[in-house]
């Protein structure tokens, strides 16, 4: 029988539910745990109410972390097929309650950053000065995985195999290295990762992003891409010929390149509340668009909420 599933997207532990937009009085409560550590430049750490003139950046990382609580709603449009073909293309509304936290010591660090470029990360600073961080990331962590209290059994109509398709794990654990130059209030960062956890091929990114300051406001935009390996690409895409169903036929594909756009903004509401706004886009290639489980070429997130920082 199947326990729960928990998912790592980019940095949010997720365990809940989403219905559909469809159903405007379905409103589901999501309860999202998120550990985020602002060990970054700091022009681009968690904002802050406290922080809003963030000072110049040090050679050196202090220790220490910190806690934030914050209620969010969020739209969500997904690519993937939904499990009732009627629902392809729709988007999903929920509520949330979103406890942020994160910590280092020395040069090892714990974060997840609420961004499509982050995600859960461990690691360890190798270089540190104000125009350039290096780090040896020895686990980033992605994607969702079902925790079962017994073996399920094996799905025979069907219904069951295109469940079983678009319920399977998409855990991605990885390790690599990030490389990030600051410039003013802009940044450039490059990593690279291999996945360790199943041998599920290689995952690189590059972005730019700058901050812009206009009185209390801060906005922030970044433009980036995503590699996929091949055997990544069919780790999330591809149907094996054991899987495959008469409505998820068997599908193999190659490498990707996916471009990226985020778009923030944060505004100060006293000492320690402070509401944010995040839009992210994701354009998909033909090689991800082909994939039989992926039923549109684009996906938009959309979060506001106000956050408590301790």
């Amino acid at each position: 029988m199947r326990e729960r599933a928990i998912w790592v997207n980019e940095g949010q532990l997720h365990h809940h539910t989403v219905f559909d937009m469809e159903y405007g009085k379905r409103i589901v409560l999501a309860v999202l745990a998120m550990t985020t550590l602002g060990q970054a430049h700091p022009v681009w750490s968690a904002a802050s109410a406290r922080d809003r003139a963030p000072p110049a950046p040090e050679s050196a990382r202090e220790n220490g972390g910190f806690l934030e609580l914050g209620l969010t709603a969020q739209i969500e449009r997904h690519a993937l097929a939904h499990k009732n073909p009627d629902d392809n293309g729709d988007g999903d509304f929920s509520l949330g309650v979103m406890v942020s936290a994160g910590y280092q010591h020395d040069r090892y660090f714990v974060e997840a950053t609420d961004s499509w470029f982050g995600g859960l990360n461990l690691g360890v600073n190798l270089l540190q000065t104000p125009e350039l961080s290096v780090d040896l990331l020895l686990a980033n962590i992605a994607g969702h995985i079902s925790i079962e209290s017994d073996e399920p059994p094996a799905p025979v109509t069907e219904q069951e195999r295109n469940d079983a398709i678009l319920d399977r794990d998409s855990l991605f654990i990885a390790a690599g290295t990030r490389i990030t130059a600051y410039r003013g209030d802009s940044l450039l960062q490059l990593r690279l990762l291999s996945d360790w956890y199943d041998d599920n091929g290689l995952q690189a990114s590059a972005r730019l992003g700058h901050r812009w300051q206009v009185g209390n406001w801060n906005f922030q935009g970044i433009v980036g891409a995503r590699y996929y390996s091949s055997t990544f690409n069919n780790y999330l895409y591809g149907v094996t010929d054991a899987e495959a169903s008469q409505r998820f036929p068997s599908h193999t594909t190659g490498h990707a390149w996916i471009p990226e756009v985020e778009l923030g903004a944060s505004y100060p509401l006293s000492r320690d509340w402070v509401y944010t706004s995040r839009l992210r886009f994701k354009q998909l290639p033909a090689s991800v668009t082909d994939s039989p489980l992926v039923t549109d070429d684009q996906e938009i997130f959309l979060t506001t909420g106000i956050h408590y920082v301790f």
